[in-house]
């Protein structure tokens, strides 16, 4: 079954994944409206990790995650479609996409899975693509067997040392660069440390992330841009959620 259900998304483009009992994650779900969407008697959560560094060289103060088509459409309709394909091969059963806006945690799941293990950056750390990966899973009421291969990376402690700000998501580089409303004080931070929109300061220095593979998905290939310049097309990139004028603001600010 495993092999058949791998198989399936291997064919729609999605090649890293790995199994989670719904039972290893079930008393740590998150609070969201997406929450309402999982099916009943859940049993397993196949998760999926789609790499997308494109080249070696990082962008123009940009993470690499936003030199890329949006995630959430490209890895979204990947995982929608895979979906169709897997209630057609089992109709007896129910099966759920998620990508970002999902109750799974995602990083703690995924590494449950054995996809990689959980840094102390709170990313997953792949073995092949190091930490540049999205993670989006399916929820399904199908049983899989599966063993709970969970591990934490090396504990080096480079990325806690080079954070100028804090690994907390919640007041990293990478957030404050996508708040509508910032201090003048938050503004130089972004300034001194170059940022413009994202951060992977702690990821460029990972070990673990060295001499890693790039991504041979043809979207994210195709539709990579170095730098953002304003006026250009913006839709489709995932700085767009918080509408174009923060993403112009943090621009102009780097370049007073």
């Amino acid at each position: 079954m495993k092999q058949t259900i791998t198989d399936i998304l291997s064919a729609n483009g999605i090649k890293n994944v790995g199994f989670c009992a719904f039972e290893s994650i079930k008393g740590h779900l998150l609070d969201c409206r997406a929450k309402e969407r999982l099916p009943q008697n859940s049993k397993t959560v196949i998760m999926c990790a789609f790499a997308y560094k494109v080249k070696e060289n990082p962008p123009k103060f940009l993470s690499r995650y936003a030199a890329i088509p949006d995630y959430h459409i490209v890895c979204g309709d990947m995982l929608a479609t895979a979906c169709k394909i897997l209630r057609q091969k089992y109709p007896q059963n129910s099966f759920e996409a998620f990508c970002d806006n999902s109750p799974v945690p995602e990083v703690c799941a995924a590494a449950i899975a054995g996809l990689g293990v959980k840094g102390d950056n709170g990313l997953l750390i792949t073995k092949e693509y190091g930490s540049f990966v999205f993670l989006g899973e399916i929820v399904t009421d199908l049983y899989v067997d599966c063993q709970n291969q969970y591990k934490e990376c090396i504990h080096c402690g480079k990325c806690k040392t080079v954070c100028p700000v804090s690994l907390n998501k919640t007041d990293c580089l990478s957030n404050l660069s996508q708040k509508k409303k910032l201090t003048d004080s938050e503004l130089e931070k972004l300034k001194e440390n170059s940022i413009l929109w994202g951060c992977d300061i702690c990821q460029n220095v990972c070990p673990m992330n060295q001499n890693t593979k790039i991504t041979d998905n043809p979207q994210f290939i195709n539709g990579y841009r170095n730098e953002y310049n304003i006026g250009e097309d913006t839709s489709e990139r995932a700085y767009t959620w918080r509408g174009e004028n923060v993403i112009k603001r943090n621009y102009e600010n780097l370049i007073k």
